[in-house]
């Protein structure tokens, strides 16, 4: 395998220069990487559950647990329970959470100018169809989708 294409894979770079970035933000606010990736995450208003966070972020059980309790007494996130099985909890993002979600979108956007400088789009439009298949063949192989 290249060298530079399983650098890419295994994402190491990516994660030094998003943990940088980030840092400004888990300071200011006092949050931790995996509270910034739940608002995040709960932000797309697609999935809303522990369990979902679980299911597509690949943290822990025990550590999401923590994160929301500590994002709950925050007033960041708020909970109610499912009208058909009351032990699911659908989480919601509360009105204090919108000033933290809109810096980290723009750190996001940030992130993407980036690494996407000098990639056209018809480049990026290929990384994305071939990310989504080299997504799709490790998690078949590992069994989680």
């Amino acid at each position: 395998m290249n060298n530079d294409f399983e650098t890419l894979l295994n994402g190491q770079q990516f994660k030094k220069l998003y943990e940088k970035m980030s840092n400004i933000i888990t300071e200011k606010y006092g949050l931790h990487k995996i509270e910034i990736e739940i608002l995040l995450f709960l932000r797309g208003g697609t999935y809303d559950t522990a369990r979902d966070i679980a299911e597509n972020k690949f943290f822990s059980k025990a550590h999401i647990s923590n994160a929301i309790e500590h994002l709950t007494e925050r007033g960041y996130l708020s909970g109610r329970a499912d009208e058909q099985d009351r032990r699911c909890i659908h989480l919601e993002l509360t009105e204090n959470a919108k000033p933290v979600c809109e810096e980290l979108e723009k750190l996001r956007k940030g992130l993407a100018d980036i690494i996407y400088k000098d990639i056209t789009e018809e480049e990026k439009k290929v990384m994305i169809q071939v990310g989504k298949k080299i997504a799709h063949n490790i998690n078949s192989e590992l069994g989680t989708h």
